[in-house]
C-alpha cells in the first residue's frame, strides 16, 4: 500500500467514513476492486491500525482492572492481553471457569467466527463457540483482535489452547479466510478444518450472478454442499453442474472445488463434526 493511499484512507477515516465505505469509494474512483492496488483485507487491517492509535490508555487500564476484578471472584478466570510495540492493546482473550468446563465436555467441535466488529474501536470480536447436548450454542471463550493477519490468529489460537489445557478440537469451523486457515494449520495441525456452510452459501450467493434465479442450478449447488451421500455421488453431481451451466472456466468455482475436503459433507464421514452444516437457501 503506497503512502498516498495510506494518507487518503486516514483522511477519509478522520472525516467519519467507515472502513468499508472508504474502500468502496477508492474502488469506485479507480475503476473496480482489481484496480485499487490492495485487497479489501489489507484496507481493513490498515483502518484497524489507525483506530488502535486512538484508543485511550485509560480505557485499556479500566478494562484490565475489570478483568482482574472478575478473576478475584472466579479464580479459574483466564485472560491474556497482547500489546503492540507502542504498548497499546492489540489483542485480548478471556474465558471463565464454566467455559472451560463446557469445553471439556463439548469441545470436540469448535466454531470460530470473526464476522462481528465493535463500533467504537473497530476491533474484531472473535468468539469461540460449540454445541451442547441440547443442540444449543455454548460459549467457550472470546477474543478481540485488531487485524485479520495470520500472526494475530496464531496468538489467539495458541492462547486458547493454553487456556483449555492443551485440548485440541476434532473439527474447527470457520469462514473462508486464508489467514485463519494458516493459523489453524500451524496451531491445530491434528484438527480437521471445515468451512461453515452458512458462510459459504452466503458468499456463494454473491457469485451466482444470473444463475441466482435458476432453481435447477441452486438445487444442484446445494446438493453438492450437503445433499450427496457418497464421494462418487458428489463428483458426478459437481461435474454435471459445472458442464450444464458452463462454469468450467469460472475461477471461484474452481477454487471452491479445490477446497472440497473442507466443506463437502460426503467427504467428511470419517471424523466427528456434530453435523454442523447449517445454511439457508436464499
Amino acid at each position: 500500500m503506497t503512502e498516498p493511499k495510506k494518507e487518503a484512507i486516514e483522511a477519509m477515516s478522520e472525516c467519519g467514513l467507515r472502513p468499508m465505505e472508504s474502500y468502496r469509494y477508492m474502488s469506485t474512483e479507480t475503476g473496480g476492486d482489481d484496480c485499487v492496488g490492495h485487497t479489501m483485507i489489507d484496507h481493513l487491517n490498515y483502518c484497524y491500525k489507525l483506530k488502535m492509535k486512538q484508543i485511550d490508555g485509560k480505557d485499556s487500564q479500566t478494562l484490565v482492572n475489570k478483568l482482574y476484578g472478575i478473576q478475584s471472584i472466579d479464580p479459574e478466570f483466564f485472560f491474556r492481553v497482547r500489546l503492540n510495540a507502542e504498548g497499546k492493546v492489540e489483542c485480548l482473550f478471556w474465558r471463565d471457569s464454566m467455559m472451560r468446563e463446557d469445553y471439556k465436555i463439548y469441545g470436540d467441535v469448535l466454531v470460530f467466527d470473526t464476522t462481528f466488529r465493535t463500533n467504537k474501536y473497530n476491533l474484531i470480536c472473535a468468539p469461540f463457540v460449540g454445541i451442547n447436548n441440547h443442540w444449543k450454542n455454548t460459549m467457550f471463550a472470546c477474543a478481540f483482535i485488531g487485524d485479520e493477519t495470520t500472526e494475530s490468529f496464531v496468538w489467539v489460537f495458541e492462547t486458547f489452547l493454553k487456556a483449555m489445557g492443551g485440548k485440541h478440537p476434532i473439527s474447527i469451523f470457520t469462514n473462508q479466510d486464508a489467514a485463519i486457515a494458516a493459523g489453524i494449520e500451524q496451531v491445530f495441525p491434528s484438527s480437521r478444518h471445515r468451512l461453515c456452510l452458512w458462510h459459504l452459501s452466503k458468499n456463494a450467493n454473491s457469485r451466482f450472478g444470473l444463475l441466482k434465479s435458476d432453481k435447477n442450478f441452486k438445487n444442484a449447488f446445494y446438493k453438492c454442499l450437503s445433499g450427496c451421500i457418497t464421494p462418487n455421488d458428489f463428483e458426478e453431481t459437481w461435474k454435471s453442474m459445472i458442464n450444464t451451466f458452463k462454469l468450467e472456466k469460472d475461477d471461484w468455482f474452481n477454487r471452491l472445488y479445490g477446497l472440497k475436503e473442507k466443506w463437502c459433507t460426503a467427504l467428511s464421514k470419517d471424523f466427528f463434526f456434530c453435523r454442523y452444516t447449517f445454511f439457508t437457501k436464499e
